[in-house]
């Protein structure tokens, strides 16, 4: 019997041992941040996240929207500038060509109808 009161009285002694080591203070390993309240400020802000203030998130993602649409916005005009203004001369050319060409055929006429004058007032004469 002695000695199963020994080895339950070193159990224990084990046990009690056991339990004093791991349920130590936080304030053991302090080390002079006695006054650290970084999870008290986590723990805030967080609770001010889910009742609605502090977040700015509403107004950061319409910032950024705002951005990105004027970004995309200069982006896509460009683009659709540069075909507009290739398309226009591509059009303009062709009136250009046009016109020069009217032109040269009413000179042309012109000509024709000064030269049948001409033969005329020589008939006559």
């Amino acid at each position: 019997m002695p000695s199963t009161m020994r080895v339950i009285f070193l159990l224990l002694a084990i046990v009690a041992v056991a339990i004093r080591s791991t349920a130590q203070d936080y304030q053991d390993y302090a080390d002079g941040y006695e006054q650290d309240n970084l999870y008290e400020n986590y723990a805030t802000k967080q609770q001010e996240k889910v009742d609605g203030g502090g977040g700015n998130g509403l107004g950061k993602a319409i910032g950024v929207f705002g951005i990105s649409y004027a970004i995309g916005a200069k982006v896509h005009s460009t683009r659709v500038t540069k075909k507009m203004k290739s398309k226009h001369l591509k059009e303009q050319k062709g009136l250009y060509t046009q016109y020069y060409n009217d032109v040269y055929k009413l000179e042309e006429q012109k000509a024709e109808q000064q030269a049948v004058i001409e033969q005329l007032q020589a008939a006559l004469a």
